[in-house]
């Protein structure tokens, strides 16, 4: 006799979002087989959790990554066929879900950057196709993106990339497609100073990449580039964005005065070697400070 469905069932110790077991599923999957169109549908229909997906993704190593290149490849052209779709909430979902992506595969030291990298995201068999695809995508979302937020989310994920693989070939693929006149376009259309500085940051490093072996259209166009109006609202951009750093940066400063001590009372009557010697500032390990650097731009950036 089959047990009812009225049965209480147990309630399990810990609740656990259902996005979480997708991404246990896809990146813990052993295996590696194929997952089901349903499954697909549902990873992106559900609000991603960031925080999560790069917790996981931060742990994975990268000869660890590399072996799990089945489930990449077949994350990354299904992400950029939702954005080429552009229905809600899915190419918003899969926007941000690229972003993590991107700046966890990216920013993992591999003994073959450029080949590993394009191993881990499309195959070299496959690379020439997906990530032609994937610029036209984002030329065309940043333009024409149904909302301002779905254009920015777009320079953003373009961002991830062109920062994480600039010392790899993969930004080749921006200079066969010119996203100049859809990220001027962006920033004509806004009128929001923060939303103006990341798409002059992406200009910036794309008309830098390579200039000193070919003729890097970015930088022809910026040479040429005389819309005044344009012009303005990447100068105010940058003055406010340096302003908001500052304003950040003073906030957390230890600028505070050092307070009386016996120490400091002796050491301007020149006894301070009855005290002793002050203890030594902590030196912090390169690799730390990175990792902190890291942290705290992530907190900058989800919490402007």
């Amino acid at each position: 006799m089959e047990p009812s469905p009225l049965t209480q069932q147990s309630r399990p110790e810990v609740f656990q979002q259902k996005i979480v077991e997708l991404y246990d599923g896809l990146f813990k999957d052993e295996e590696g087989g194929d997952k089901s169109e349903g499954f697909w549908t549902e990873f992106f229909l559900l609000k991603p959790d960031l925080a999560t997906l790069r917790r996981i993704l931060g742990g994975i190593s990268p000869s660890d990554l590399l072996n799990l290149q089945n489930q990449t490849r077949s994350l990354f052209p299904r992400a950029i066929k939702c954005i080429k779709a552009g229905n809600a909430p899915a190419d918003t979902h899969a926007l941000d879900t690229l972003t993590v992506l991107l700046a966890s595969v990216l920013s993992k030291k591999y003994n073959n950057p450029s080949s590993d990298i394009i191993n881990v995201l499309a195959g070299l068999d496959q690379v020439d196709s997906v990530f032609t695809e994937f610029v036209a995508v984002l030329d065309n979302t940043i333009r024409t993106g149904r909302s301002l937020d779905i254009r920015q989310k777009a320079i953003e994920v373009t961002l991830s990339l062109t920062s994480g693989a600039y010392q790899t070939s993969l930004l080749s693929y921006f200079t066969h497609r010119d996203l100049f006149p859809s990220l001027m376009k962006f920033i004509q259309d806004t009128d929001s100073t923060t939303r103006t500085f990341e798409p002059f940051t992406l200009l910036g490093l794309l008309a830098n990449y390579n200039k000193f072996e070919f003729q890097n259209p970015y930088r022809l166009r910026l040479e040429d580039f005389v819309n005044e109006a344009a012009i303005q609202k990447i100068i105010t951009s940058t003055g406010d964005t340096c302003s908001r750093l500052r304003a950040k940066y003073v906030a957390v400063q230890n600028d505070l005065p050092e307070g009386w001590s016996l120490a400091s009372a002796f050491g301007m009557l020149g006894l301070g070697g009855l005290i002793g010697a002050k203890p030594a500032a902590p030196v912090i390990d390169p690799e730390a400070a990175k990792k902190m650097f890291a942290e705290l731009s992530v907190a900058s950036h989800e919490n402007p």
